[in-house]
C-alpha cells in the first residue's frame, strides 16, 4: 500500500499545519478491509508512525483502489475512487443505471450475499465495542427472496424539470424515469410523474406508495407530512420480521398469558394486532408519538372489538415511561433510527421487567441502549438475536434482540 502525494493548494498547505489536511488531494493505492455504517468502504493509508481510515463511497470488500482523498476530518479521511486496480471478487455491475450518482443504494455495486455477510460483521463488531463481556449466539439472518422490487414506499424530490434522488452529501438531484427497488406499481408511477409533472422553481418532495387497498397514490409531502410514513417499507420481510418476533415471545410467555405488555414506539401497531390475535388473554398498552398512526390503531382496535384488550396511548415514549406504570413482565421497543433516549432506557431498567423484545433499525443505537441497560441491570441475558435484510442494496437492517433476566 502507497501513495503518490499531490501538492494542495497554498491555502490547504497552510491550514494549521495540520499533517492530515496536507493529504487533500493526494492519491494513493488502498484495499477496502470490510465495509461501514453509512455505507462507504473503509481502507487505511499510513501517515507517519501511524495508519488513518479512509471512507470510501461505492466501493465493494477486497476492491484494490486507486483513490484521491475529497474530505477530510479530524481523525479520518473520505476518498473518491479514481480507479478500480483489482475489482473484488465480489463486485458486479450495478442493476441500476444511475447507482454510482444516486444517493439512496450504497451496496449495489456487490453481490447480495456479501452484502449480509457485511451487515452480520458489522452487528458483531459494533456489539464487541459495547459489549464486550456478553455472550450471545447471532442466529442466521432473514433474508428477503425480493432483492429488488421490495419498496412499497418511496420520496422523490422534484425541482425544474427534475424528478429524483439527491446525490450523496448533496441537495442536487439525479434525474430518474424509474427505480429497481421499489415495487413496480411504484416503477411505473415514477416514469408517469416524470413525463406529466410540470417545472417548479421551488424543491418539492413527493411521496409514491402503495396504499393499504393495493393503490398507487403520490402528494407532497409539505401537504401531508409524514403520514403513515413510519410503516415499514419491505411488506415481506416486515412479515417475517413480525412472525419472528412473535415466536420468540411464544418462548417466553404461555399463550394463556393474562399480565400486561407495553409496547413502545408502537406506531400504527405492526406488532400489537399480531400480539393480540396470538395471546387472546394479553393486555396490551402501546405507546406512540404521531397521532395519525394512534388514530389509525385506534380505527382498526374498534373494528376488531379488541377494546378491552389494546389500549393506544398518544404520547412521548419519556412522558409515559415515567408517569404510566410499565410492564414487570414484558417490554417491547421498536424506537426509529435514533434509539431510545438514556431516561427511556434507565425507567425500564429500573423497572426491570422479566422480558425486553427490542427491535432496531440502527445497529449503533441497539448496542449502545443494550449496554446501558445491562450497565443499569447486569441480570439481563441476550436470548436471541438476528438480522432481518429488509433493505436489500443498502447497508441498512433491521435487529431482533430478546432479552430476558438470568434465572
Amino acid at each position: 500500500m502507497g501513495f503518490r502525494k499531490l501538492t494542495p493548494p497554498a491555502d490547504i498547505r497552510d491550514k494549521r499545519g495540520s499533517q492530515l489536511e496536507s493529504l487533500l488531494y493526494s492519491e494513493h493505492i488502498v484495499t477496502i478491509e470490510k465495509m461501514s455504517i453509512g455505507g462507504d468502504g473503509v481502507a487505511r493509508i499510513p501517515v507517519l508512525d501511524r495508519t488513518v481510515v479512509v471512507f470510501i463511497p461505492k466501493s465493494a470488500p477486497q476492491d484494490e483502489l486507486k483513490i484521491k482523498i475529497s474530505k477530510v476530518e479530524k481523525s479520518f479521511l473520505f476518498g473518491e475512487i479514481v480507479q478500480i486496480i483489482k475489482p473484488s471478487s465480489h463486485r458486479r455491475e450495478p442493476p441500476c443505471p444511475v447507482a454510482f450518482e444516486c444517493g439512496g443504494c450504497s451496496w449495489q455495486q456487490f453481490s447480495e450475499s456479501e452484502q449480509i455477510r457485511q451487515k452480520e460483521l458489522l452487528l458483531k463488531e459494533l456489539f464487541q465495542k459495547f459489549l464486550p463481556q456478553v455472550q450471545y449466539d447471532l442466529a442466521p439472518t432473514v433474508v428477503s427472496n425480493q432483492v429488488f422490487e421490495y419498496r412499497n414506499r418511496i420520496q422523490v424530490k422534484h425541482l425544474h424539470t427534475d424528478l429524483g434522488y439527491f446525490k450523496s452529501n448533496s441537495h442536487e438531484i439525479v434525474p430518474i424515469t424509474d427505480c429497481p427497488i421499489a415495487e413496480a406499481p411504484i416503477r411505473a408511477k415514477i416514469a408517469e410523474l416524470s413525463r406529466t409533472l410540470k417545472p417548479t422553481a421551488d424543491l418539492k418532495k413527493y411521496e409514491i406508495k402503495i396504499n393499504q387497498d393495493g393503490q398507487v397514490e403520490h402528494y407532497d409531502i409539505g401537504s401531508f407530512g409524514e403520514g403513515l410514513a413510519f410503516s415499514q417499507v419491505n411488506n415481506y420481510v416486515n412479515q417475517l420480521l413480525v412472525e419472528q418476533t412473535l415466536k420468540q415471545i411464544q418462548v417466553l410467555l404461555p399463550l394463556d398469558f393474562s399480565g400486561l405488555l407495553t409496547e413502545l414506539y408502537a406506531g400504527a401497531g405492526n406488532f400489537t394486532f399480531a400480539l393480540a390475535e396470538i395471546f387472546k388473554k394479553m393486555r396490551i398498552e402501546a405507546v406512540e408519538l404521531n397521532h395519525r398512526l394512534t388514530h389509525a390503531a385506534s380505527e382498526i382496535v374498534k373494528a376488531k372489538k379488541l377494546i378491552k384488550q389494546v389500549t393506544f396511548f398518544t404520547t412521548k415514549v419519556e412522558t409515559f415511561a415515567f408517569h404510566h406504570p410499565l410492564s414487570s413482565e414484558i417490554i417491547l421497543l421498536d424506537p426509529p433510527r435514533s434509539g431510545c433516549l438514556p431516561e427511556v432506557i434507565t425507567r425500564i431498567a429500573e423497572k426491570n421487567p422479566e422480558h425486553i423484545a427490542y427491535i432496531s433499525c440502527h445497529p449503533t443505537m441497539l448496542g449502545r441502549d443494550v449496554a446501558l441497560l445491562m450497565k443499569i441491570s447486569p441480570q439481563y441475558q441476550i436470548k436471541h438475536l438476528q438480522i432481518f435484510d429488509m433493505f436489500p442494496q443498502t447497508d441498512h437492517f433491521e435487529t431482533l434482540c430478546i432479552l430476558s433476566r438470568k434465572l
